[in-house]
């Protein structure tokens, strides 16, 4: 059991986000807690380790370096009675950051100067900042040929197994080892039963894709966990109180928990002040109460105007809603987050009220998380940074009472430039005319940010009819001439003239 306590605490506590990722190391100690497991996977773990700190290497590039280190990681495999894993874990994370900073050339290639320029311990902090999350990539590990790829399976397995390894680390460089190296058999398996089969490429697609949409998942969640352990200190993953809360109330989400916890805090240092601190702590169950039912009626509206407006007329209004809070963001940023948002309410709002609660505050969680990453990567404005950075359990109430930002100033343009109806929109598919619609909006919107709901959503009907009625017509071409005259008109009258 000592190895596997070391196995689990040799890399994997380093390349995620320290103390936080303690619960996931418990599970890790149960899947790796035999000397087999070990000696079969040292490579692998390193490989995963090299490919998540250094991602612009290549494959070749980190089975070198893997080598490199192969001999110091051989020295932890057997302890001497006074040495516990977390030492040699220690030791052996200074001797890989060691080894990038003595590495000229790799220190210019991934612009780790600045963290090798620092002490050790502030030195993994440094270059925990420098992963970077390929959120946008579509896929985990690109298949050019069926056939190709069973050749070289047929070949070497262990190459296309790390391979995806590779791949997959150095792409999703905050997602937990064990799961890459778990991810990596089951993707092994279904590369073996599909090269059995006539139709290759179709079982690949039928058996990739659930791993693919699994560790695309399961990465956002990781990343989220060392965004909120590195941003808030781990105070969230401390709280004892948090415990006893969570224990008795199941049924309610972690960040709810959260917010009574907070409200708990307050209300303790604002109490303790006082001369009859007793009777100030006599209103608190009435103050988590309402935390709770407000943040229940938040989900029950929300839910409440999907059900009313549908998919895409909800996704207008997140769209308008968002514009207004974010307009730095370009239309295109503002259209993913916002169908990511209206994904959330398509996925959680026809589950039962409970479910409903759970499901909206958990993927919110994530969403938010990533626009917040987006902030820190370049700043958005002071309001999303306030969202973001005052208070994790709070962040979903903040972003919902954001206003305006008045502080914005748009680029002016003219209704000419804002719409643009082409006969090439009769052949485009019905996402690609609801991107183009919400582009209309978003550049409306950051035109014109305290017009009223109902004008941005009297446009956007129009817009719709307009697209269908043309399309319909025998010369689409004149028809869009026309009626999009009509929509300049009424456009120039919501800008006042322009």
């Amino acid at each position: 059991m000592k190895t596997g306590r070391l196995i689990s605490l040799l890399f994997f506590s380093y390349i995620k986000c320290q103390t936080l990722q303690r619960t996931l190391l418990d599970t890790a100690m149960q899947h790796t807690g035999s000397q087999n497991y070990l000696e079969e996977n040292l490579r692998d773990i390193i490989s995963t380790m090299v490919a998540q700190f250094l991602q612009k290497l290549t494959y070749e590039e980190v089975q070198t370096t893997v080598k490199e280190l192969l001999d110091f990681a051989e020295k932890c495999k057997s302890l001497k009675m006074h040495e516990s894993p977390s030492e040699c874990s220690y030791r052996l994370m200074t001797t890989f950051l060691e080894h990038i900073c003595n590495n000229q050339g790799m220190v210019d290639k991934h612009a780790f100067s600045n963290c090798c320029n620092i002490n050790n311990t502030a030195r993994h902090k440094c270059f925990l900042l420098y992963k970077k999350d390929d959120e946008g990539h579509s896929d985990v590990f690109q298949i050019p040929s069926p056939e190709q790829i069973c050749e070289m399976d047929k070949e070497n397995q262990v190459s296309v197994r790390g391979r995806f390894i590779y791949e997959t680390s150095r792409k999703h460089p905050f997602l937990y080892g064990p799961t890459i190296l778990t991810m990596s058999a089951c993707y092994e398996t279904a590369i073996q039963s599909c090269c059995q089969e006539e139709n290759k490429t179709e079982c690949f697609q039928i058996k990739v894709e659930p791993i693919r949409k699994y560790i695309r998942e399961i990465s956002l969640r990781h990343h989220h966990l060392c965004d909120i352990g590195i941003k808030f200190n781990h105070k969230v993953a401390k709280s004892v109180f948090l415990y006893e809360y969570s224990r008795r109330l199941p049924e309610l989400p972690l960040l709810v928990i959260l917010r009574v916890v907070t409200v708990y805090q307050n209300l303790l240092g604002k109490c303790c002040k006082l001369e009859d601190p007793l009777e100030c702590y006599s209103h608190g169950k009435e103050m988590f109460q309402r935390v709770v039912l407000e943040s229940h009626e938040r989900v029950k509206n929300y839910c409440g105007l999907h059900e009313k407006l549908g998919d895409n007329n909800f996704h207008d209004r997140l769209m308008v809603l968002y514009t207004k809070k974010a307009p730095q963001l370009s239309a295109q940023e503002l259209i993913m987050f916002t169908k990511n948002m209206a994904a959330a309410a398509a996925r959680c709002c026809p589950l039962s009220h409970e479910q409903q609660f759970l499901c909206m505050e958990d993927m919110a969680k994530l969403i938010l998380g990533a626009l917040c990453r987006r902030h820190e990567a370049e700043p958005i404005n002071v309001g999303v940074g306030h969202c973001c950075d005052d208070s994790y359990a709070f962040r979903k109430p903040c972003f919902d009472d954001l206003q305006v930002d008045g502080t914005y100033i748009s680029p002016l343009l003219s209704c000419d430039q804002i719409i643009s109806l082409k006969e090439g929109l009769c052949k485009a598919k019905e996402e690609e005319i609801q991107t183009e619609k919400q582009k209309l909006l978003s550049n409306l919107v950051k035109q014109k940010p305290y017009a009223t709901e109902m004008q941005f959503q009297s446009i956007s009907v129009d817009f719709t009819h307009l697209v269908k009625m043309c399309c319909q017509a025998e010369k689409s071409e004149m028809c869009f001439q026309k009626e999009e005259s009509k929509l300049i008109e009424k456009c120039q009258s919501l800008l006042g003239g322009k």
